[in-house]
């Protein structure tokens, strides 16, 4: 069968650390919170943050950033999956405030701007900052982003892919 050449490339299966169960799939790689996140005292996680699954708003006393959860997905070239990151990405007052009316509406797809926030740690050069689109999806499916054009690892692998060795070697980092 067609699939089956796919699939012979894989090697293993993951536990999941959440639900426990055996897979056979690659999971996705996610983040709980955004670096800016993650760096506050527990004092101020409870003073001037707040946190959701998709959501994240810091106030501080001289600006608000605010923060959505995003996929970043990177195609496999000898599977038939890709691996995925979930990622925060920052975002304008304006594109939070619409995004978060709209979630989980089916609307019209949107296209916003934003700003990886985590450190993602298969790459040497920082992830944080580097620039994207944001593409709504509907369904209840967290947006999609694209990285812009940029000389950066991570840019080149979303554009040519990687290999399932390389997918399954970067989650046995994480698991």
């Amino acid at each position: 069968m067609f699939w089956d050449k796919f699939r012979k490339h894989k090697k293993k299966e993951f536990k999941c650390p959440t639900c426990g169960e055996t897979h056979d799939e690659l999971p996705a790689i996610g983040f709980r919170a955004p670096y800016h996140y993650d760096v506050l005292s527990e004092n101020d996680k409870n003073e001037i943050a707040e946190l959701s699954d998709d959501f994240c708003i810091i106030s501080y006393p001289d600006q608000i950033d605010r923060f959505i959860r995003t996929v970043l997905s990177i195609q496999i070239n000898d599977a038939c999956e890709n691996l995925e990151y979930g990622v925060w990405v920052s975002v304008s007052e304006n594109t939070f405030n619409e995004y978060k009316l709209n979630f989980k509406k089916d609307s019209e797809p949107k296209t916003y701007f934003g700003m990886i926030c985590n450190e993602i740690i298969d790459y040497e050069e920082s992830t944080l900052n580097l620039h994207v689109n944001i593409e709504t999806r509907n369904e209840g499916l967290r947006p999609e982003i694209i990285p812009h054009n940029a000389e950066h690892k991570l840019v080149s692998d979303w554009e040519n892919g990687i290999t399932i060795e390389e997918a399954e070697n970067r989650v046995e980092k994480i698991i």
